[in-house]
């Protein structure tokens, strides 16, 4: 299920934009899990707590602060997500291009415009799946490039995962079965409870593997003769 959010000051707006989402998932057969601000203030308190969207669509003018203010503000926290802009003035696509939206839509003709940006954000979401992961912390979920992670190490009952801009991020699955999610050659276990990106190695000490970020961790005696060939390799 792809998480959607909509922004847009115009609660009217937001019901049509929403009517046009329900009209989408049921000719598509698709299905969105959709949460819907009013206020672009609101939307990055929902940010800086870590509540990414996997696509976003975006009324360009708000009071305070416009769509291209909020794209920024979700690029500095996601690489991956997908950007629609909604707006009644046509000159100010170019703007929402260098924002790195993927599409920018009238509200005059929503019912044309919006469905084939759906269609174009489900083929880039698509394209991502294997590129990237999602977290999951109870009931919550983030998106996160696999090129972003550092190292994972299993601390008591849950994975610390270490990026290289996003912070260290947490997941409840088991370390054997993230590995398997994540489906790359690019990640090595160094111990049963540390698997690297391999990418990010800096250098091996003694059984001390230091990492691009500056981390130090521990290589078991196990799968010391791995790591070793792992940076010969690289």
């Amino acid at each position: 299920m792809i998480r959607l959010t909509v922004c847009d000051d115009s609660k009217r707006d937001i019901s049509a934009i929403c009517e046009a989402l329900a009209l989408y998932e049921q000719e598509r057969q698709c299905k969105f899990n959709i949460t819907a601000f009013s206020s672009p203030e609101n939307l990055l308190y929902a940010l800086g707590d870590g509540e990414l969207a996997d696509l976003y669509v975006l009324d360009v003018s708000m009071p305070g602060m416009d769509g291209f203010a909020v794209a920024d503000e979700i690029r500095k926290r996601s690489d991956t997500a997908v950007i629609i802009f909604l707006t009644s003035m046509e000159d100010q696509a170019a703007m929402g291009y260098r924002s790195r939206a993927l599409r920018y839509v009238s509200k005059l003709n929503l019912g044309k415009g919006l469905p084939e940006a759906l269609d174009a954000a489900r083929a880039e979401l698509e394209k991502q799946s294997g590129s990237s992961v999602l977290l999951r912390r109870y009931s919550d979920w983030q998106r996160v490039p696999l090129r972003e992670i550092v190292s994972v190490t299993r601390v008591a009952r849950q994975l610390n995962i270490a990026t290289v801009s996003m912070g260290v991020l947490t997941d409840n699955r088991g370390i054997s079965e993230f590995f398997d999610a994540l489906g790359d050659s690019r990640f090595l276990f160094i111990d049963r409870s540390c698997f690297v990106n391999i990418d990010y190695i800096s250098s091996l000490r003694g059984d001390s593997l230091t990492m691009t970020d500056g981390s130090v961790l521990s290589v078991s005696r196990r799968t010391m003769q791995q790591v070793k060939q792992a940076l010969i390799n690289i």
